[in-house]
């Protein structure tokens, strides 16, 4: 990955403070402390960071050049390295975009992005996968899905590449727009909208209008994955003018599921309905939510031609990923599901029914974080999420964090028994009480939001000394 210093400045509408213009950048970098030889070192800022007051020091490390904004130049004119460019523009994060949208064009290769309230990790990698089969693919690494992840992953496209598959993530508004902008994707997919980051949005409302930011944004000539079973996502899809393939459970679409059955630590299976044929599918992931991605990732697999057994094939092999819904057994013959990685009330609806799903004989037994991010909605989510438990069949509560008093009195108040409901203080406590009851068939379920480090309650689970060593992974490795 190179760049010419006019290639910048045509990408970027930046200006050659000093330097000449005959020097070839080896690639782009955000990072002083790693800036490889030659490459052109970006200094971005942000709330906690300035990236220009590592220019120099970039320079030093023999950076071939850097990219300031235009009101820091004064800070880099006597630098000590006239030789190499110095490049001012307007806005060093918007410059970042600007580049790697210039390296997409020069590569002109398909590109699949998707965003969501829930499941876009997930989905991102089943697509990645099905098409792994029959292309070398790009793909969003591990949660580079912002205004400056994205824009890196673009920047590593290499002429191996067929196909790119982005996952975009939204805190504040503007931040779909600007990504797709950015990504100019020939196929567009929203997983769902649902109460997520609130903090940032103020309403289900306008997280529907933000995300719809990619369907609007996208080229016209494109094609979407629609959710015929997220109403939202149905009304962003209508005005598009291109080419739609819908998925579904519970109405018509092109690419349908139907009888679905949780299979405790087998998974889930499946009838799949597709082009007037009919079969039976197994993942091996629990929950029905992972049944929408499977179909997001026949869907997107279809549009370029693979294989429908080479996908299936793949959807079956697919393993799910650490603290998402990961299914971990105690020599007792208790299972738990490890869902730690993250929370908002939808996701945690889907993980509770799942539990509720596959007790069977057994107890449920939920260990669960605050939800975070919520807004003004925090306390009536977390009065909600104590109604559901009660309502369900959820045999034990333990929860975590600053709202927990909420969810648990919210239990009680709805049924639930105080003996069966509590505020637990710490991992160990909650460990602790779960070593003490859990036996042979009950399941458990720990889950929060990624604040809550929800992770430590399992860590304490396996330092228990009744059950210490006895936890191992139930599904076969990838």
């Amino acid at each position: 990955m190179t760049f010419s210093i006019e290639e910048i400045l045509k990408a970027t509408g930046g200006i050659l403070l000093q330097g000449g213009k005959e020097i070839t950048f080896s690639g782009v970098s955000t990072d002083s402390r790693t800036v490889p030889e030659g490459a052109l070192f970006i200094a971005l800022k942000g709330n906690r960071y300035d990236g220009h007051h590592y220019a120099i020091e970039a320079l030093r490390k023999r950076a071939g050049g850097v990219l300031i904004e235009e009101e820091r130049a004064g800070d880099l004119r006597w630098n000590g390295h006239p030789d190499r460019p110095v490049i001012a523009v307007k806005d060093t994060l918007r410059a970042l975009g600007d580049i790697a949208r210039y390296r997409r064009r020069q590569f002109g290769i398909p590109v699949i992005a998707l965003t969501g309230s829930n499941g876009k990790t997930t989905t991102k990698e089943m697509i990645a996968t099905c098409l792994e089969t029959t292309f070398p693919v790009l793909k969003t690494k591990g949660n580079l899905n912002n205004l400056i992840g994205l824009p890196l992953t673009l920047l590593s496209l290499t002429e191996q590449e067929r196909i790119a598959v982005l996952e975009m993530g939204m805190n504040v508004p503007g931040e779909i727009r600007r990504l797709t902008e950015i990504a100019e994707p020939d196929v567009g997919l929203i997983t769902n909208i649902q109460k997520a980051h609130l903090e940032g949005l103020g309403s289900l409302e306008r997280i529907q209008e933000e995300k719809g930011e990619l369907f609007r944004r996208m080229r016209r000539d494109g094609s979407i994955i629609v959710n015929q079973d997220d109403p939202r996502v149905v009304a962003l899809g209508e005005e598009f003018p291109g080419q739609k393939i819908t998925i579904g459970i519970d109405h018509p679409a092109d690419v349908m599921a139907r009888e679905i059955r949780l299979l405790g630590k087998e998974g889930t299976s499946f009838v799949l309905s597709l082009e007037g044929e009919e079969r039976v599918i197994v993942l091996s992931l629990l929950g029905r939510q992972f049944v929408y991605h499977a179909l997001s990732a026949i869907a997107t697999a279809s549009l370029f031609g693979i294989d429908q057994e080479k996908t299936l094939e793949a959807l079956t092999q697919f393993r799910p990923y650490s603290m998402r819904m990961e299914i971990l057994s105690f020599e007792n013959g208790a299972t738990l599901i490890n869902d730690a990685y993250n929370a908002n009330p939808a996701s945690m609806e889907m993980a509770l029914q799942t539990l509720s799903g596959v007790k069977g004989k057994g107890r449920a037994i939920a260990i669960l974080g605050d939800m975070l991010e919520l807004g003004e909605y925090t306390e009536e989510a977390h009065r909600q999420l104590g109604k559901r438990i009660a309502e369900g069949s959820i045999d034990f509560l333990l929860a975590m964090g600053e709202e927990a008093p909420i969810v648990v009195e919210s239990a009680i108040r709805e049924g639930m028994g105080h003996e069966r409901a509590r505020v637990v203080e710490s991992p160990s406590e909650a460990a602790s009480f779960v070593g003490a009851i859990a036996g042979r068939g009950d399941w458990i379920l720990v889950k929060g939001s990624r604040g809550m480090a929800m992770e430590k309650v399992v860590e304490a689970l396996k330092e228990r000394r009744e059950i210490k060593d006895a936890l191992s992974s139930t599904l076969p490795s990838s």
